[in-house]
């Protein structure tokens, strides 16, 4: 059981704490963390989902998940990154990239806290969970963008996630 806090569509806890699953299926709001790892080529690390995961299976996306109760942002996306694709890093190698997006579905509303960070490991030095992902793979920056724009079935990511990634090129060109 994995316990989370119960939050309004402005992030505000509720005082409700409940199992993550529970609040999955009232689709009640809460918070989440969405952590994007780049490298020095300009590329993204994007995890393909596994294929018995109940919301879009086999699509690539980002690290992500909930925030547990008893963490903090920072905490729970580092817990991510190492139980996902056994990233170590620590809090201060986490950049905020965008503080709040709400996302309003039918069957999964939630909120997230988007970070980056930076790590130059060839994709088979990651380690991943294979309960949830397949593979990981690096890929450029400016192709995701184009894989957004041409609604390509094979992501997650939707044209309101382009900003984000738009968001990351230029942190990228900022470092190179």
């Amino acid at each position: 059981m994995e316990l989370i806090k119960i939050v309004d569509e402005l992030g505000n806890f509720t005082g409700t704490i409940m199992d993550k699953e529970k609040a999955h299926k009232l689709n009640l709001f809460y918070w989440a963390v969405g952590i994007f790892i780049v490298n020095n080529k300009k590329q993204v690390l994007l995890q393909k989902r596994g294929a018995n995961k109940k919301i879009k299976p086999n699509m690539w996306a980002m690290c992500a998940g909930h925030v547990r109760v008893d963490e903090q942002f920072e905490t729970a996306a580092v817990r991510e990154l190492n139980e996902e694709i056994g990233l170590e890093v620590s809090p201060n190698d986490l950049h905020l990239l965008e503080n709040m997006e709400v996302q309003k579905t039918e069957k999964n509303s939630h909120l997230t806290k988007f970070y980056y960070v930076i790590s130059n490991k060839n994709e088979h030095e990651f380690t991943i969970q294979e309960e949830e992902l397949s593979e990981v793979k690096w890929f450029n920056i400016d192709d995701v963008i184009d894989m957004i724009k041409c609604r390509d079935e094979s992501i997650v990511f939707k044209e309101n996630r382009i900003h984000l990634f738009e968001k990351i090129k230029e942190e990228c060109d900022k470092v190179s």
